[in-house]
């Protein structure tokens, strides 16, 4: 047996990577130097560094309570990594390998109970007559649930099960997903392969890969941001060993830009798409001109890890970093024209409001914050009994709501103007760490590390659908035109759609009209405030939505008209 330090330095760093805590994976694998390791990594299932601690706690488990006759002490007392341990006091003894006596089984240790737990969250539920990694659980509400009663009046099954649309590619856990937006039907990934993807939804079995491979070909690279520019036309990616690259929305690879090897944590494009702003582990910050390449300018930012920047138009953006503050800059002023303190811990997340008027940050401290450049703090939100990881504004310039995620398994919305919370959103069970909202500010789509994806109402905060997905939901990304990309843990995209899809809609109501001559009621469906209430209620997904609108037809008939 041998033991490399290589093998548990890089365990450790999947399991910050999977628990969440992105910025201690970034700093553990870059003083670990485990991206310079020659010997490229093997693909290990998620959870590892767990289930080796788990038999190691069992083995010592063993050979504590273990009589020289071959028989074990009976022992309630918890067995735990951290800690002496103490048994309790039994002089019932019974050979290894007998069953133990009920309420002795190894489940009621403490420290084994937690693990077990994990281990059987992780296994997806068993969908009779389906292909497990095509799918994803479909939670259907309660009015679409009375509808499917048998004549008994008799509920069944309380949920459906519809595909999804899986993207298969990559070859590792999958961080990060963007839609384009000039283009609504191109959707770009990132993951832990080393590799960013440029998917055509018309096209979903084939992508275009963008390598960033390390120099010596062997070692692969986290890909820790990808962004497009406002315009859609180019799109920036960037990688733990510090490779920034810019792409066409075909995938040509336009520019290469200097490498620093630090590894970048963020980047950003401003409005015009003329600059780009990267973030590094080592509390710099440096502005690109993306119509040359060339570095423009660098800035001595924060004194620990920039976690975080946001630009509030073409020439200002703010920084976040682990040195608890907030800083405003301006292209070539080496110094911050506005500094904000007031966390008390690292400040993970900044947004800047549609209109320019608020920044918003998020913080390890639990607390969201409310910034203004002329009246500095301007709100002081609390509530969250965790980290916050993540805050985004609702994307309507006449309003200042915005919701925040995080670890304590919560999502909150608030208002600056009211200065209060008005929604808390707690469907999740484990971390969320990311949230999306919809192009008209209508919806709200949460992930988490239970593998749910949650869609929410914004105006009443009811749940309106919930997705359970193979394995942890690294990123959640709405598009204009109603698609849900979900980014997983198991190297899987999902793409669900959502709401109106005129295309979809259009195909399952001519299905219909054909199989059994009924017609919708509207004459014109793109204008048809019928169709928007219709589709707004129920989900149209993959190749099944010809069935799927045909069981509702039958549910909800007064959409239709017999020819």
């Amino acid at each position: 047996m041998v033991l490399k330090s290589d093998d548990v330095n890089y365990l450790v760093y999947r399991y910050l990577r999977e628990s969440g805590f992105l910025h201690a994976s970034y700093i553990f694998q870059f003083e670990s130097q485990l991206h310079k390791n020659e010997q490229e990594q093997p693909n290990v299932e998620p959870g590892s560094l767990i289930r080796v601690l788990q038999k190691g706690l069992q083995y010592m488990d063993v050979e504590t309570h273990l009589n020289e006759d071959g028989t074990a002490r009976l022992c309630t007392a918890p067995f735990s990594l951290v800690g002496k341990h103490v048994c309790s006091v039994h002089t019932e003894t019974r050979k290894l390998g007998d069953k133990a006596p009920r309420g002795t089984e190894p489940s009621t240790h403490g420290g084994h109970t937690l693990v077990h737990d994990a281990k059987e969250k992780r296994v997806a539920r068993p969908v009779e007559n389906e292909d497990e990694s095509e799918h994803m659980d479909v939670d259907v509400p309660d009015a679409e649930r009375d509808a499917n009663r048998g004549d008994s009046g008799k509920r069944r099954r309380g949920r459906m099960v519809e595909a999804a649309q899986m993207l298969h590619g990559h070859t590792a856990p999958v961080f990060l997903c963007a839609w384009c937006p000039g283009q609504p039907s191109v959707l770009a990934t990132g993951a832990g392969d080393g590799t960013a993807r440029i998917w055509d939804m018309a096209h979903p079995t084939d992508s275009t890969v963008l390598r960033h491979d390390a120099t010596d070909a062997t070692t692969r690279v986290d890909i820790t941001s990808i962004a497009w520019n406002e315009q859609g036309t180019l799109l920036a990616t960037a990688s733990f060993n510090g490779q920034l690259r810019v792409w066409t929305t075909l995938g040509e690879q336009r520019q290469v830009l200097r490498q620093r090897r630090v590894p970048i944590i963020a980047l950003r494009w401003n409005r015009k798409g003329t600059l780009l702003a990267t973030a590094y582990l080592d509390g710099s910050i440096a502005l690109w001109e993306t119509s040359n390449g060339q570095q423009r300018h660098e800035f001595r930012a924060h004194s620990g890890c920039v976690l975080d920047v946001d630009w509030l138009d073409n020439t200002t953006f703010a920084s976040s970093g682990s040195d608890k503050v907030i800083r405003v800059w301006r292209d070539f002023d080496p110094q911050p024209i506005k500094t904000f303190s007031g966390h008390k811990s690292d400040i993970n997340c900044v947004k800047w409001h549609p209109g320019g008027k608020y920044l918003a940050s998020a913080s390890d401290d639990g607390s969201v914050k409310v910034w203004s450049m002329t009246e500095s703090l301007v709100c002081d939100f609390v509530g969250h009994a965790q980290q916050v990881f993540l805050v985004k504004w609702l994307p309507r310039s006449d309003k200042a709501i915005l919701a925040s995620a995080s670890f304590d398994g919560t999502v909150r919305v608030w208002d600056v103007h009211a200065n209060s919370c008005t929604r808390v959103f707690d469907a999740h069970t484990k971390p969320v760490d990311c949230l999306a909202f919809s192009s008209d500010g209508r919806h709200l789509a949460t992930g988490s590390f239970d593998r749910k994806v949650c869609v929410w109402s914004i105006k009443d905060g009811s749940l309106l659908k919930s997705f359970t997905a193979d394995d942890v939901v690294h990123d959640v990304q709405w598009a204009p035109k109603g698609r849900i990309a979900v980014a997983l843990a198991s190297s899987h995209v999902a793409v669900v759609h959502w709401g109106i899809d005129l295309v979809l809609v259009s195909t399952a109501l001519a299905g219909i009209r054909r199989s059994t001559g009924w017609r919708f009621n509207s004459e014109s469906i793109s204008d048809s405030k019928s169709v928007q209430e219709y589709t707004d209620k129920y989900l149209f997904i993959g190749e099944k939505a010809i069935n799927y609108a045909a069981w509702q037809m039958k549910a909800f008939p007064k959409y239709f008209t017999k020819d």
